[in-house]
């Protein structure tokens, strides 16, 4: 459900692989199981600010709580968030999840005695991804925690300027996602930065926009599992 909280140009992001003999090996193998959680979301950008209530357990349509802003105040780009998450909705907001991006040759970078930073050439997952075609242009950084092992954050960046598309240029793009402990113990996004600057169709245009996870508490009866 991650991609349900990407901004809402990159709605999407994915799963994990193992890289054998490493603190990274180490992160993508911790423990997956845990309860399911409820969460607040909160939203920022030029256009709106809004804090959403999320229990992925609902039935689909019946997930989301806005907070704020009131239905009235909503903008057509922001109902179709709304409605978006809504859908994506499943629970999964772990960071282990984004391993699925990190290719086998992620090289270590640096070391300290509690965390390890690996680069990467980013690569597709298994799923269609919003980000499928401009991964290419782009180079991660993942830093994991190495005493109890766990990705703490991620970051992906263009490398120089790119064009996804014939009548589009990105002059720079970067994206951020810093994890948190879960109440299990388990790390999930907690906050999301991107600043896209560029030009399509002979105008120039700057966007960027923060999220936020917070406040987790685990469902009744929910269980167990990779949730």
């Amino acid at each position: 459900m991650r991609h349900a909280y990407l901004p809402l140009a990159l709605l999407a992001l994915l799963q994990l692989q193992a890289h054998a003999g490493t603190p990274l090996e180490d992160a993508l193998a911790a423990p997956a199981d845990g309860p399911l959680y409820m969460f607040d979301v909160v939203v920022r950008n030029s256009d709106t600010e809004a804090m959403i209530r999320v229990d992925p357990s609902r039935p689909e349509g019946e997930r989301l709580n806005v907070i704020s802003p009131a239905e009235k105040d909503w903008t057509d780009d922001f109902r179709k968030l709304v409605k978006k998450m809504d859908a994506d909705t499943d629970g999964d907001i772990w960071c282990r999840s984004f391993g699925e991006n990190i290719p086998a040759d992620a090289a270590l970078v640096s070391e300290s005695p509690t965390t390890a930073t690996y680069t990467f050439k980013p690569r597709k997952g298994a799923k269609p991804d919003d980000l499928d075609d401009v991964y290419k242009y782009l180079t991660g950084k993942v830093v994991v925690a190495k005493d109890d092992p766990a990705i703490l954050s991620v970051e992906m960046v263009s490398d120089k300027p790119f064009r996804p598309l014939p009548v589009a240029k990105i002059k720079s793009f970067k994206l951020n996602f810093d994890c948190a402990r879960a109440p299990d113990g388990r790390t999930h996004i907690a906050r999301v930065d991107i600043a896209i600057n560029g030009s399509a169709m002979m105008n120039e245009f700057s966007e960027s926009e923060h999220q936020t996870i917070s406040n987790l508490q685990p469902l009744p009866d929910s269980g167990t599992g990779t949730k």
